[in-house]
Order: structure tokens, then C-alpha cells, then sequence
């Protein structure tokens, strides 16, 4: 609860980093404004006409140039503006992208402008990834003021920071995101205060939902099927399979030499056999067989169990395997057959699935999608080894599937890059 020195105490603290956040919302205008008038034009006379074209710029071309930089400079500006949750920011910026480019693409139509395709391809795509860029640089640095109304619930975490006011005069107003445990239980001193500052452009979330999508995990005790979207899981299906296909297929020229540089390390250090198969848990809760390179000893990975830190039936060369994710590539091959997606609940070994099953609530619910090569539990929480490390897995696998989108999963395909590259997870 707030009192009054410590509301004062925050509401300076709140200025400063509001004032820091406009400072770094400023830096990144500009550096936006220069990328895209200054560093971008000669990436695309580069691109499209080569080196030593520029000498061939008509003005015709230089403002089909203009055009596409001033397109990128709107996105990257717009990517600023965006609120929210991670996910919804990327899907905002990747709207803005179609929809300005689109714009473009139509206004050289009318007026009949010189145009280029490969200029206005790569214009396009400078902007999904500067854009993003922008967009995750001011949500890493940016932290938005949240208000609790009301008692905290009780078993409820509250993994963030928020202050909590008992006095309906306090000004809303200044918070980014005002918090209740119920609306309908108000008095009408709290819903008008309420009701000001929801006129003022202020969202107002229950305390338990903004919770569960700040820590990207839900309670796995009280989850239940109404809980997911009503068309979610079989909208987006079907393009996800397409999207799974086309990427499984545009990795092959970098997937295969990669596999066959691990797979001759393998069979130099380890032997025979060089693949890993397995029997795991699918969608549906169907089994099929996984292929992995072999990063044990053959002993242990035909006897199986779990994979805990540190676990010394991993060999040197198995561990380096691992540590770069390079074991798991002949699961591009799983994807291709329909086995599993890119991005999904990693599939467990039958055995163990079988137990989890009794011993995990909604445990099964995982199954209402195709198994991945990584996912959102992978990248927020590493893998699991034990019962309690499985139950917050569930969970995250949980909010994965209650928030499935195209968004979320380019989303997690990030974080997989950066957990890639800082080992986090490793087993």
C-alpha cells in the first residue's frame, strides 16, 4: 500500500524513467531517421544496380528510392509507438510493414511511377527487420508504470513491479496499466476513478491475467480448454504447417551441410550409429520417431532417461553438439514428414510422457499441437529434468498454446537465435 511519502518516492521515480524512456525513444527517432535517409539509399543503389551505378541515378529512380526510405522511416517510427505484450508488438510491426509498403506499392500504381520489384522487396524487408529492432530496443528499456487496485489475491506471484493505492483520489491517470483484482466489486468512489482514466486511453487488465502474460506462464492447476481461443488452434493450423514446410525447406542449404559436419563428428568420435531415434509423443498423442545425432554413449541413450546438467553419459564432442543445438537438425526431417512443427512443446519420450500424464495437471493438453525443434518453454525456462522442472514447463507450454499465433512463434524463433548463442538450457 501506498502511503503518502512513498507515493511521492514513486511518482519521482516514475518521471525519471519516464524522462529516460523519452530520452531513448528521442535517440532511437533519430537513429531511425538516419538509417533510413543516409545509410539505407546507397544499400539499395548497391543491391539493385551494383557498385559503381551511381552515376546512372535518374530522378525518376532517386524518388522511387525516397519513397521506399521514407517507408522504412515510418515503420521504424510507428514501431515506437506500439504498447503491449512482445508478441502483439511484432504482429503491430510486421501490420505496419504490410500496410505502408502496400501503400507505396499502390501509389506508384496510380501515378504510374518508375518503380523497381527489388527495390521495393528489399525496402520491405529492411523494414520487418528495423522495425523489430526498434520495437524490442524500447520494450527492453522502457518499463511502463502499473497500479494494483485492491488486496493482492491470495497463492497469486507477482513478478513485477507495481505500486498499490487504497485511495480512490489518487490520479490514475499517470499509470500505464491499472490493475484489478474485480470491477464489478468496486465502490463507486473506485469506479470513477476507474471510469476517468479509462476515458483518458488507460487499459485496465485483471491482476491475475496481466501476471500470467508478464511471466509468459499459466497456473497449470487452474487451466482448463475454455481457456483457449475458440478458433485459435485450428485457424492458424493450417498456416502454420505451410509456414513450417516452406522454412524446413528455404534452412535445407545451410541445415544439411551443418548435419553433415556434425554427423563425420560424430562417427570420428563416437561411432556408430551416428543418428539417435527415439519413440516420443506427438500430436494427438500419437507416438512417432525422433532423429537426433548421437551425443551419448550408445549404452545410455539405448537404455534412456532424462538428461539432467551436467549429466555425464554426454560425450566432449556430444556436449559441443548440444551446446550449439546442431544435435537436434535431423528433426528438419520430422518437420518435413508432418511428425512435428519448428515451433511447439518439445515431445517427450513415450515413458515418461505416460507418467507425466498422471502426475501433471492438463499435462495432456500439450498434444493439441504438433511437438517443435524449440519452443516457448525452451527459451523462457530451459529443458526440464525432474517432476517440479516439467510442472513450470507445462506451464509454459500452456500459455504457448493459449496464445498461438504467427507472431508468438517469430517471437520465440528470436529468442531461440539468442539462447543459441548464450548456451542457455544446455543439458
Amino acid at each position: 500500500m501506498l502511503t503518502a511519502e512513498t507515493l511521492m518516492e514513486s511518482t519521482i521515480r516514475a518521471k525519471t524513467t519516464r524522462r529516460r524512456g523519452k530520452q531513448v525513444a528521442v535517440g532511437l527517432a533519430a537513429a531511425s531517421l538516419v538509417t533510413s535517409f543516409i545509410v539505407l539509399p546507397p544499400i539499395y543503389v548497391f543491391l539493385v544496380f551494383g557498385p559503381g551505378s551511381a552515376a546512372i541515378l535518374t530522378p525518376d529512380i532517386v524518388a522511387h528510392f525516397a519513397l521506399n526510405c521514407s517507408a522504412n522511416a515510418l515503420v521504424m517510427l510507428l514501431a515506437l509507438l506500439v504498447k503491449g505484450r512482445f508478441d502483439r508488438k511484432l504482429a503491430s510491426v510486421l501490420t505496419f510493414v504490410f500496410l505502408i509498403h502496400g501503400l507505396s506499392a499502390y501509389l506508384i500504381l496510380v501515378t504510374r511511377s518508375f518503380y523497381s520489384n527489388e527495390a521495393m522487396l528489399y525496402a520491405a524487408g529492411f523494414s520487418g527487420v528495423l522495425g523489430s529492432i526498434v520495437m524490442y530496443l524500447k520494450h527492453e528499456v522502457y518499463q511502463p508504470r502499473v497500479v494494483l487496485l485492491g488486496p493482492v489475491p491470495a497463492g497469486l506471484r507477482l513478478d513485477i513491479v507495481y505500486d498499490h493505492v487504497e485511495n480512490p483520489e489518487t490520479d490514475l491517470r499517470v499509470y500505464d496499466t491499472i490493475l484489478t483484482t474485480s470491477v464489478t466489486e468496486l465502490s463507486v468512489a473506485w469506479t470513477r476513478a476507474l471510469s476517468q482514466a479509462m476515458l483518458s486511453g488507460k487499459p485496465v487488465r485483471h491482476v491475475a491475467e496481466y501476471a500470467e502474460e508478464a511471466a509468459g506462464l499459466v497456473s497449470i492447476d487452474h487451466f482448463d480448454l475454455d481457456h483457449l481461443p475458440p478458433t485459435g488452434l485450428t485457424s492458424y493450423r493450417t498456416r502454420k504447417r505451410l509456414i513450417d514446410v516452406v522454412l524446413a525447406v528455404l534452412s535445407l542449404p545451410v541445415t544439411l551441410p551443418a548435419l553433415a559436419i556434425g554427423a563425420t563428428i560424430v562417427a570420428l568420435t563416437m561411432g556408430q550409429p551416428i543418428i539417435f531415434k527415439q519413440t516420443r509423443t506427438g500430436l494427438g498423442g500419437r507416438p512417432f520417431e525422433i532423429y537426433k545425432l548421437r551425443t551419448m554413449t550408445y549404452a545410455s541413450e539405448v537404455l534412456g532417461s532424462a538428461t539432467t546438467a551436467g549429466d555425464m553419459r554426454i560425450t566432449r564432442s556430444g556436449r559441443w553438439l548440444r551446446r550449439y543445438r546442431i544435435d537436434e537438425l535431423p528433426q528438419i526431417f520430422n518437420v518435413l514428414k508432418g511428425d512435428m512443427s519448428i515451433i511447439g512443446p518439445r515431445p517427450e519420450w513415450t515413458i515418461l510422457s505416460e507418467r507425466y500424464a498422471r502426475e501433471v495437471p492438463a499435462y495432456e493438453y500439450r498434444h493439441l499441437v504438433r511437438p517443435g525443434i524449440t519452443g516457448w518453454a525452451q527459451v523462457k525456462g530451459g529443458y526440464a529434468s525432474d517432476l517440479e522442472e516439467t510442472r513450470r514447463k507445462v506451464g509454459y507450454d500452456l500459455f504457448y498454446i493459449k496464445n498461438l499465433s504467427f507472431a508468438l512463434d517469430m517471437q520465440i524463433l528470436f529468442r531461440t537465435v539468442l539462447t543459441v548463442l548464450n548456451g542457455f538450457g544446455v543439458r
